[in-house]
């Protein structure tokens, strides 16, 4: 069957356009600073690229448009071009910046850390003449290496002695533990209080909180802030006696007037319970799997041992970040500061678990992180920056068997398969996340092969912190809708 000359030269200039590479834009961009990290470009799309672009698309629609009276693709262009004009328009303009995109990361080197901050809705192509529009993009920091091969650190080192593992012991039987009430005497560490806070300053309530239960711990930490003498407070306290304390407010609170603010709290106290620890038997040992209190006893020094391990790293990591950070400082935007506060506490977690810390251990730096969110997070970022720096210059990079590795380690935490715990990092998209913190350590580890390292003795415990998951200061009102503007509810910041 014969083809007609129509069909054949939209076949043969189908081919022709498919096969050839597709031509570089007549762009014109203008690139400004807009802030830190930031840059504003203005672009401008020739118009022989529109009409290039618009013949482009209005082959491709041509194609397989169902027009009634004509087969597909044998439709005239003008019908085509007047009855999908806005689904032709919408392609150009779709493909012609997605291609200016690609060539101003090309051309240009701007380093974007997130997406363009591009109105699509706005931008519309035009009568005549070429087409403009302009964007903000968040790039990366520009500072000089650092001087990290000449840095100088020191280790904290410390023996575990036995009452370090005794305890330990405690710590891990209270988990087994009966509550009991406690009918004589007052408040003792480690108690369980029921209470009801009272917060105010300058005589002005701001919040109460009623039947709270909290152990009676050196600090006391809560979602916006902290009680830095919590034991000092409440020690020998009776139910029925009201104790006041000093409370610091963090950067947390919903009211900015009380960040970083001394105020009063009163504890109401109504109930004392104390812990009752199992005996360590056999029968108790062969519960929780092992042969005698000496094996029991020997796991919980290697847990100790560990942790210090894990303090010592991150001792020498603060201390050469600290050096670093002094001497190269650079400006962050604080929009992406604010977006990247919701993962910090996330990661923070997730890496306090790796290291062995109990759930009440996790709980506490958690309500502490949570306090200081935007320091955490602005410090936590520009740690990050750096560290690509240097890993870029050190030429480290994040190979499959590291990958595999860490997944092996992660299965060997969890008792789970390798097969599972990959399963879950792909469904729930942590791969990015995963490879980052191995980038890190990789970095962190190549750092230390340089610099010099003191062993400094120490003798400094762990403060024993507890943690409510309550606040300060009351929670951001909700701000009433204008009764002028439009009912649609605009979105609201993560918690």
């Amino acid at each position: 069957m014969s083809s007609s000359p129509e069909h054949e030269a939209g076949t043969a200039e189908d081919v022709e356009t498919s096969v050839a590479e597709k031509p570089k834009l007549d762009l014109s961009v203008e690139i400004t600073d807009a802030g830190p990290c930031k840059k504003h470009l203005k672009v401008a799309i020739a118009e022989s690229d529109i009409e290039r672009q618009y013949t482009e698309s209005l082959g491709s629609i041509r194609r397989d448009a169902a027009v009634p009276g004509f087969r597909p693709g044998r439709a005239p262009k003008t019908l085509v071009n007047k009855r999908f004009r806005k689904e032709v328009q919408g392609q150009v303009k779709s493909a012609l910046l997605m291609a200016a995109l690609e060539q101003i990361d090309e051309d240009h080197k701007i380093n974007p850390i997130s997406q363009p901050n591009l109105d699509l809705e706005a931008i519309t192509l035009p009568d005549g003449g070429p087409l403009e529009f302009e964007m903000d993009v968040e790039v990366q920091p520009e500072f000089a290496l650092p001087s990290y091969k000449a840095l100088s650190v020191n280790r904290p080192v410390r023996e575990i002695a036995e009452k370090d593992v005794d305890a330990q012991l405690t710590s891990f039987l209270e988990r087994y533990a009966q509550l009991v009430p406690k009918l004589e005497g007052g408040a003792e560490l480690g108690d369980q209080i029921t209470a009801d806070l009272k917060f105010h300053k300058d005589g002005v309530a701001l919040n109460e909180v009623r039947e709270i239960q909290f152990r009676l711990q050196p600090e006391l930490r809560f979602q916006d802030g902290r009680v830095p003498d919590l034991a000092g407070a409440l020690l020998g306290a009776k139910p029925g006696e009201v104790r006041d304390a000093d409370a610091e407010v963090g950067s947390a609170s919903a009211d900015p007037a009380l960040r970083g603010q001394t105020i009063r709290v009163s504890f109401v106290v109504h109930d004392l319970k104390s812990y009752r620890l199992p005996e360590v038997d056999a029968e108790f040992l062969d519960s929780i799997g092992f042969d005698s209190d000496e094996e029991l006893r020997e796991a919980l020094k290697e847990v100790l041992e560990r942790r210090v391990q894990y303090q010592q790293r991150q001792s020498m990591r603060r201390q050469m970040l600290d050096a670093m950070i002094a001497e190269v400082p650079f400006d962050l935007p604080a929009d992406l500061v604010a977006r990247q506060e919701r993962s910090t506490l996330r990661n923070h977690v997730q890496e306090l678990r790796q290291a062995g810390l109990s759930d009440s251990q996790i709980r506490a730096r958690e309500a502490e992180i949570r306090a200081n969110s935007h320091e955490s997070t602005l410090r936590s970022l520009k740690e990050f920056f750096l560290l690509a720096k240097i890993a870029e210059a050190e030429d480290l990079k994040v190979e499959e068997n590291d990958l595999e590795a860490e997944i092996a380690s992660m299965a060997a935490r969890s008792d789970e398969s390798p097969r599972r715990i990959r399963a879950r990092i792909e469904k729930e998209g942590l791969a990015e996340g995963i490879a980052s913190q191995i980038l890190e350590r990789k970095t962190i580890d190549r750092i230390l092969e340089y610099v010099k390292i003191v062993d400094v003795s120490t003798t400094e415990d762990e403060k024993q912190v507890e943690t409510v998951d309550e606040l300060a200061s009351p929670a951001a009102p909700e701000s009433e809708p204008d009764a002028d503007a439009s009912t649609e509810a605009a979105p609201q910041p993560d918690a």
